[in-house]
């Protein structure tokens, strides 16, 4: 009777404990899903509708004077030829971020169709597959997407391309391991016993237990995209001039870092924004998609 006694109010420590150390952490999730959603929210409005944030036209030639610094009239100073920094800062959420949304939802699809197709039929289909995958990991990712928009030509269609090209395989791959972690699992057995095909019980029994997993990595995704075609417009492979892309903005703010630091800062501070606040929201979802497992478990 002791030893019942003992054991249960040990159980109920442990639950105690459990429950203290949950509401800490979801207190802290529920901050950085906040945090980065609102930083998210900002520049997901100078994306969709970036005049309520500018009334400047970011192409206008000297609505100012050129190479001007931040200023009442011009909260991020001029460039070199006189147009105003703010807006074409502003203007370039919308290629940017578009570039990036694709790249990711392209990787994301490509990815997810080609780990469940290889987790499930697996036999040859899955070597063959997977060998592929391993080929392209094994190259460095941002020189391989660097090599293949050399080849297509300059501009923002030769990114997309170049980038989904490199991005699908680590999709691949998680999503691969995810289906043969649950491939054997009791309901996938049955419903593999009442006789459904491969593309039902994916669709049925497996996806929507990946959905939260999915959602976690594509939101940290969005910040590598943008780092990356960032760094191919960067080196002059991306958007081209006028286009107010943030990359594009950085190379051509290069040659005046001395004396318009600006043009540089900005830009550079803008992409730093946008990586963080979207790291901290796909941090905080994953927090709490692992957490809300856990106490599944637990329960």
């Amino acid at each position: 009777m002791d030893v019942e006694l003992a054991v249960a109010d040990r159980s109920e420590t442990s639950q105690t404990t459990f429950r203290r150390s949950w509401s800490r952490s979801t207190r802290s999730r529920q901050v950085f899903i906040i945090t980065g959603g609102l930083i998210v929210a900002v520049f997901l409005v100078a994306a969709i509708a970036p005049g309520l944030l500018t009334s400047h036209n970011p192409n206008a030639l000297y609505v100012g004077p050129p190479s001007a610094g931040p200023s009442a009239q011009h909260l991020l100073g001029t460039d070199e030829l006189g147009r105003d920094f703010y807006a074409r800062v502003v203007y370039g959420a919308r290629p940017s971020l578009l570039m990036s949304v694709i790249i990711v939802a392209i990787g994301a699809a490509l990815g997810t169709v080609v780990g469940v197709t290889a987790g499930l039929f697996g036999g040859w289909l899955d070597e063959v597959l997977m060998r592929i995958v391993d080929l392209f990991l094994s190259l460095p990712g941002f020189v391989l997407a660097l090599a293949l928009a050399a080849a297509l030509g300059r501009g923002e269609r030769s990114v997309v391309i170049a980038l989904s090209v490199v991005w699908w395989p680590g999709y691949a791959r998680l999503f691969r391991g995810m289906v043969l972690g649950m491939k054997h699992r009791l309901h996938v057995e049955s419903a593999r016993a009442l006789g459904a095909g491969h593309f039902r019980i994916a669709r049925k029994h497996m996806l929507p237990f990946m959905w939260g997993q999915l959602n976690a990595r594509v939101t940290q995704d969005l910040g590598y995209a943008l780092v990356n075609v960032a760094g191919l417009s960067f080196v002059g492979l991306g958007a081209q001039p006028p286009a107010s892309e943030w990359g594009s903005l950085l190379q051509s703010g290069l040659q005046y870092v001395a004396t318009a630091w600006w043009l540089t800062l900005f830009p550079g501070l803008a992409i730093t924004l946008w990586t963080v606040g979207i790291a901290m929201l796909g941090d905080g979802l994953s927090g709490f998609i692992r957490g809300e497992r856990e106490a599944g478990e637990r329960d």
